[in-house]
């Protein structure tokens, strides 16, 4: 099963389109997904949007609503979509996260699925690989991709990544379980778009295996602005950044998540532990 999980604050103008076009990448193979859509307190018609994408496409998009009554940020959309589908899933299973935007094809999710088939735990859709290309994105969004991808890989590298910052992602289940089981609700708590880089950043102490392939990010037919304060949300970036590097040798270091991970699976498998290395 993979689940495809939308965090989603008043996108009543692209929210319908966006899971047709999941519809339409995955007819056919409906008893395969299950989109989840993450409603964070919107105030305008998202879930009413949602539920017409779901009439429009003759009941066979296969849909679960979850809400927050009031808006609590992007971390805690991700949070409860991923441990709402961690209490669905067979550690088979892969949870996919996108932005509800429209700007994420999901026709391309099966072939990022099929990606982790080399023994990684997740694999990303990257603007930094081959076949990658990046259409109507203003420059300064550009720029700051650009610099916080330098940043993030000289202060806190993980093997395999060169996009912290998309959102668009193919997890296995057992690493966002251990990630659970470590962190609990501090999982990810970052309220606004550097959630991503977050979550991201608390599976580095895991040993994450990560592989990344190229894909097309296209904002010419985005509808809307973007919701993103641009000093805060590098302000906010930068002292994540500080905050998680001081804690990988600290509290949050490979060994104390082993240690936490050993006290709460007395029976780990080895292959667990050794991932956690």
């Amino acid at each position: 099963m993979i689940f495809v999980i939308f965090p989603a604050y008043n996108e009543e103008r692209v929210i319908r389109p966006t899971l047709l076009a999941l519809a339409n990448a995955m007819r056919g193979r409906e008893a395969e997904y299950r989109a989840v859509l993450v409603d964070d307190g919107s105030r305008d018609r998202t879930v009413a949007e949602a539920e017409a994408a779901v009439a429009e496409s003759g009941r066979r998009l296969p849909l679960t609503l979850l809400r927050h009554e009031v808006n609590s940020g992007l971390g805690a959309g991700l949070r409860t979509g991923i441990y709402w589908c961690l209490d669905q899933a067979a550690d088979a299973d892969v949870i996919v996260t996108l932005d509800a935007d429209n700007t994420h094809p999901p026709a391309l999710i099966p072939a990022l699925v099929a990606r982790l088939e080399g023994g990684y735990d997740l694999a990303i859709a990257s603007r930094y690989r081959a076949g990658a290309a990046v259409r109507g994105v203003p420059a300064y969004r550009r720029a700051l991709s650009d610099v916080g991808r330098l940043v993030f890989q000289a202060l806190c590298p993980i093997p395999g990544v060169r996009d912290y910052t998309c959102c668009f992602r193919a997890y296995r289940v057992p690493i966002l379980r251990r990630a659970r089981i470590a962190y609990g609700d501090q999982l990810c708590t970052a309220r606004g778009f550097e959630a991503v880089m977050d979550l991201l950043l608390r599976l580095r102490p895991l040993g994450v295996r990560v592989t990344e392939m190229g894909f097309e990010l296209d904002y010419g037919d985005r509808v809307g602005q973007s919701k993103m304060k641009v000093l805060q949300t590098i302000r906010t970036t930068l002292g994540l950044l500080a905050r998680r590097r001081l804690e990988h040798w600290g509290k949050d270091s490979p060994r104390a998540v082993r240690a936490r991970l050993a006290l709460a699976e007395p029976a780990a498998s080895p292959s667990g532990s050794a991932a956690a290395r």
